[in-house]
């Protein structure tokens, strides 16, 4: 972009540069007074802590209640106060992006909006000089159209005459760029933004978001909304920045109450900065294998790991089988069928007595069992079972010890005052109280069981193997929720499924049960999944009453070149790339080793030089990630990705393909062996991880190191 690009008539131009200072003078105004109440609530605070000791010494009690809070109330206004600093710096930098012109139905004046990050208000004067892009009316901007339209307000929408839509780029606060425009965002700010660095963290995209993206960042909190989008076409960003939005709009709602899943840890650290960077925070992270885990309290350990994903990769014929099995409808039904299964045979249906009277009968406990509470799980009918049982064995023990103590009463008063008689009666009763008790315990071990009832026993006869896989963790999870009923420690009234394109119904179906939420955003590809076949994300329909789909075709993260060569890999629909130009890649077939690493190594090289700040090496898989890396260490200062919990920390690495998915890298050198050359998926997923430079590289000797 040039050094300043305008379409402006000059006038036009000046009366923007004067409003520009008009917005950056308040901002500074706004930093030096928070600046000073900063300070003012830290000496405060430091005053208040000298002064403790004393206060504490003359009413201990008081002070503690009193210290606790004050210190609440101080510390909240200091974090609000450094919240709000880190805002007004960020907006000196860049106050706003975008300018709407327009008329409210029934209005007789135009008004005239700037949006931004942040909001920013003029208290003297009670007027908003930025907009934050979340608000209601801030949509205008980013409709991408002039003339009628309406946007939706807390009352209801409202029509409005659009006159004007203009775009600008300030940088350091001076104005490099400003245009006026009927449709999207230009080309030359949005190309300004895509042709940037990619960076170890995930970045908002809110001056540069299109109409179909903002479309999906402002639909309805109730419901599900599914976004299945091209590699590059900015759905894990849209999903992050519909929580913003949503948090902004409904903040009592949702505060704390935002549950996002992704795939792996590595790339929920990748993610992490996205809602700060928007000023949001106070979501719970996690991911599905880790919240399920905690749930079953179960050991990772138990279930086979990475190899598990290798094998799926490698194509093995039972593991693949199995994995497809327990996705299917087919096997939500086999659970059910082991649920009713497990209700009917888990427990012995029959009488119960003692001492010759009824504690239960056989009809009492399968009305209970399976009748009566049938809308609670079935082990905790079992306990309200166990807790019938036990109110009327204390019963029965009661009335035995009362005919116990009456007998010892009666024959106490026949008996002569003589000590020694009175004193083997006395022993008689406690010997008979202490039969008793002993006969309550001995009857309580016989329905124990009914509080122990264990899912894993219903469960195991469905599994195919000797361990356990990543397949059984979201049936094992539904199952133990049936049987046993399960929650979350905190509340949730949102959820954000990122790559959910590997979800089962029963997945779903699982997060819904549990959390009571039927409020979702699904993001995925459905290119992406590691086992191909039809994704579930089409279905939500058969579980959830509201489901929005949209379908995002069109990738903004590489170039057209990487784009077109990522095509060559999908049978399907393909992507549009937009129209961003760049270095034709580079294809090395079967080359031999020593080529290979040769061909690496000059490639990183090059890519410095051309200021890349992030470079991906990728893999099929990790045996062959490992043993590239040991080849490669010793020429290249290469961080080795082995695990999902990695950190991406420096600019070089290596990966096997699954752990790139979300992830995306200024340069990208694909490696594999020429024997597995071909058209798939996994292929697809590398290539689509390059935004400027890609290389893709066959070879055709094994490696040995």
């Amino acid at each position: 972009m040039k050094e300043f690009n305008v379409d402006l008539a000059p006038l036009e131009l000046q009366k923007e540069r004067a409003y520009l200072e008009k917005v950056l003078n308040h901002i500074m105004e706004d930093i030096l007074s928070s600046t000073s109440k900063k300070k003012t609530v830290y000496d405060d605070i430091v005053e208040y802590r000298k002064t403790l000791i004393d206060e504490y010494r003359s009413d201990e009690d008081k002070q503690i209640d009193f210290f606790d809070h004050n210190r609440f109330v101080q510390e909240e206004s200091y974090k609000a106060i450094e919240k709000k600093l880190v805002e007004l710096t960020e907006l000196h930098n860049t106050p706003y992006f975008g300018k709407v012109v327009f008329k409210e139905e029934g209005m007789d004046e135009e008004e005239a909006i700037y949006i931004g990050k942040y909001g920013l208000v003029d208290e003297q004067e009670y007027e908003p000089l930025i907009i934050d892009w979340r608000a209601p009316i801030a949509s205008l901007f980013y409709k991408g159209s002039v003339g009628k339209d309406k946007y939706r307000a807390p009352m209801g929408d409202v029509d409005v005459d659009i006159s004007l839509r203009r775009q600008f780029l300030i940088k350091e606060g001076e104005l490099r760029a400003v245009f006026d425009t009927e449709t999207d965002v230009r080309d030359e700010i949005l190309l300004e933004v895509l042709s940037s660095n990619a960076g170890k963290k995930l970045k908002d995209i809110i001056m540069t978001i299109q109409e179909e993206q903002d479309r999906i960042i402002r639909e309805n909190r109730e419901g599900v909304v599914v976004v299945n989008g091209v590699a590059g076409s900015g759905k894990t960003t849209i999903a992050l920045h519909r929580t913003a939005y949503l948090l902004y709009n409904y903040r009592k709602i949702l505060e704390n109450k935002v549950l996002i899943l992704g795939p792996n840890n590595m790339f929920m650290d990748y993610i992490s900065q996205v809602l700060p960077s928007l000023g949001e925070g106070g979501v719970h992270n996690d991911t599905f294998k880790d919240l399920a885990l905690s749930l079953l309290e179960f050991e990772g350990s138990m279930f086979m790991g990475e190899d598990y994903t290798e094998a799926l990769i490698s194509g093995d014929e039972e593991l693949v089988s199995d994995a497809r099995r327990k996705r299917s409808a087919d096997f939500r039904a086999v659970l059910e069928e082991k649920i009713e299964e497990t209700e009917k045979t888990y427990f012995e249906f029959k009488d119960i007595e003692f001492l010759g009277q009824s504690l239960l009968t056989r009809e009492e406990m399968e009305n209970i069992l399976l009748k009566d509470f049938k809308y609670m799980p079935f082990f905790r009918r079992a306990k309200r079972l166990k807790k019938i049982i036990v109110k009327r064995l204390k019963e029965v023990r009661d009335e035995k010890r009362f005919e116990i103590d009456r007998r010892y009463e009666e024959n106490k008063k026949k008996m002569k005052a003589d000590g020694n008689d009175i004193n083997m009666l006395d022993g008689m009763r406690k010997s008979e109280l202490r039969e008793l008790l002993q006969l309550v315990s001995e009857k309580r071990k016989e329905f124990r069981e009914l509080s122990e009832g264990d899912y894993l026993r219903s469960y195991r006869d469905l599994k195919s193997f000797a361990f356990y896989t990543e397949a059984d963790i979201a049936p094992m999870l539904y199952l133990k929720h049936r049987l046993h009923g399960l929650k979350l420690p905190y509340q949730v009234n949102h959820i954000v499924l990122d790559e959910a394109q590997e979800y089962s119904m029963i997945h779903f179906e699982a997060l819904k049960d549990i959390t009571g939420c039927s409020s979702f955003t699904v993001v995925g590809d459905t290119n992406q999944m590691i086992l191909e076949g039809r994704s579930n994300m089409n279905d939500l329909g058969e579980i959830f009453r509201d489901v929005r789909h949209y379908d995002l075709t069109r990738s903004y993260r590489s170039t057209f070149e990487i784009m077109d060569f990522a095509n060559r890999f999908l049978s399907g629909e393909k992507i549009v790339p937009l129209v961003r130009n760049g270095s034709p890649v580079e294809e090395h077939k079967d080359m031999s080793m020593e080529d290979m690493l040769e061909v690496i190594v000059k490639k990183v090289e090059e890519y410095k030089e051309n200021e890349l700040d992030t470079i991906g090496i990728l893999t099929r898989d990790m045996n062959t990630t490992k043993e590239l890396y040991q080849l490669l260490k010793k020429k290249l200062n290469v961080k080795l990705i082995d695990s999902e919990d990695a950190l991406l920390k420096g600019d070089l690495y290596i990966m096997p393909s699954y752990f790139a998915k979300g992830l995306e890298f200024d340069g990208v050198i694909m490696a594999e062996k020429a024997e597995e050359d071909g058209k798939d998926l996994i292929n697809y997923i590398m290539a689509t991880r390059a935004l400027h430079r890609l290389t893709r590289i066959t070879f055709r000797e094994t490696m040995i190191y």
